[in-house]
């Protein structure tokens, strides 16, 4: 019902130094997660919540509610609850997770306004994700991918991926905005189509698996992309020191 938000552990190690007394210079007790571990069971407790949390408080939730739609609403409430509880713990805002809010709070608005539409809540989710894939394909139709557009928004908070934006030539832009076009796109038929022909109990119990292959595809898409430009860039550098031995320019050896 909910797009699944993870939050990845971001590895500061390069650009500060553990203050003393910190619990980042302690030793981890054994026995006791240290802080990488922390995070690492906070991604798998968000995975776990988003993927089983809606589909369990339904079952639990349906026998008692006046409707299929109902039921599906207060169940999708459990994602929103977590996202806004990191929020307040956390003080951060999770940008996924904000959009899951939103795109929550649509569907909600427009099933109500459907009459209580129970298809209108299951297609909040392909709804976001066939939009933002449409606009990344729109995009390199135009010729003006949105990849170096979203590094730049994820560089607000870590400023290495807007010097990866700007690295970026327009081939590698251009690619990598269909790589993503077409998995999130691919992701949104395929879970409509489930939407639309199945039951709500079983739609919940779906969505996650037909869905989630579409989005893995493209990003090994992305990651064998990424892994042959490195290569590709390797080569280059290598047939440029065999032509320019000890590092001197050809052109100035005597």
């Amino acid at each position: 019902m909910s797009a699944i938000t993870v939050n990845l552990a971001q590895d500061d190690t390069g650009s500060r130094a553990a203050a003393p007394g910190s619990d980042d210079a302690r030793p981890e007790t054994p026995g006791r997660p240290g802080p990488s571990g922390r995070k690492a069971l906070a991604g798998l407790a968000s995975v776990a919540l988003n993927l089983a949390g809606p589909l369990l408080a339904y079952k639990l939730i349906r026998p008692h509610a006046d409707s299929s739609a109902m039921a599906l609403i207060l169940s999708g409430t459990i994602p929103v609850a977590y996202t806004l509880l990191i929020l307040a713990i956390q003080r951060r805002l999770s940008p996924l997770g904000m959009i899951g809010v939103v795109t929550y709070g649509l569907g909600v608005l427009v099933s109500w306004a459907c009459g209580g539409s129970t298809v209108a809540l299951e297609l909040q989710d392909p709804a976001f994700f066939g939009l933002f894939g449409l606009a990344c394909l729109g995009s390199v139709a135009i010729r003006r991918p949105l990849h170096r557009t979203i590094l730049r928004w994820m560089g607000r908070s870590n400023p290495h991926y807007t010097d990866i934006a700007d690295r970026a030539e327009t081939r590698t832009s251009t690619i990598t905005t269909t790589i993503i076009g077409l998995a999130f796109t691919s992701h949104a038929v395929a879970v409509a189509i489930l939407a639309l022909t199945q039951s709500t109990s079983t739609f919940l119990a779906w969505q996650q698996p037909v869905g989630l292959p579409f989005l893995g595809l493209g990003i090994g898409g992305l990651l064998l992309y990424g892994t042959r430009q490195q290569a590709r860039q390797r080569a280059a550098a290598g047939a440029a020191r065999d032509g320019q031995p000890g590092g001197e320019p050809v052109a100035g050896a005597s």
